[in-house]
């Protein structure tokens, strides 16, 4: 028995899958900044430690950006959170700024790949690509 998306909305709800979503990207994300913090050599790399890292940069940036929105314009907001993100990694894995700022460049890196990948695997890409292939 296959189970489609109407059954998991069923079983979960609508507020239930964003959740559950929320969660599932969440989790991929730490693990795309645990390489990076682990490929440069930062302190606590543990999952959980990234975990909560990764959840610190998400709501205070959020909030920083949005207020510092307010009154400036939004790349100002931009450019504060990239700085406060550095200082977050550099002060809770005892790296330098530059490891840092290599741990943030391997983190995007690794989203682009799995933004990419999960892409081709939920719009059905494979088959074209297959296609072009063979």
């Amino acid at each position: 028995m296959l189970l489609d998306l109407a059954d998991i909305i069923d079983v979960f709800g609508s507020i239930g899958i964003i959740i559950l979503i929320f969660v599932i990207i969440i989790v991929l994300l730490t693990i795309a900044l645990q390489i990076g913090i682990k490929a440069v050599k930062g302190e606590d790399s543990k999952l959980g430690h990234v975990f909560v890292t990764g959840l610190f940069i998400i709501v205070i940036t959020s909030i920083l950006s949005f207020v510092v929105g307010l009154f400036l314009p939004v790349w100002v907001g931009n450019v504060v959170s990239l700085l406060i993100t550095l200082f977050i990694i550099k002060a809770r894995h005892d790296t330098t700024l530059l490891g840092a700022l290599a741990a943030l460049i391997i983190y995007v890196i690794m989203v682009v790949i799995i933004v990419f990948a999960l892409s081709f695997v939920f719009t059905g890409f494979w088959v074209v690509l297959l296609a072009l292939l063979a």
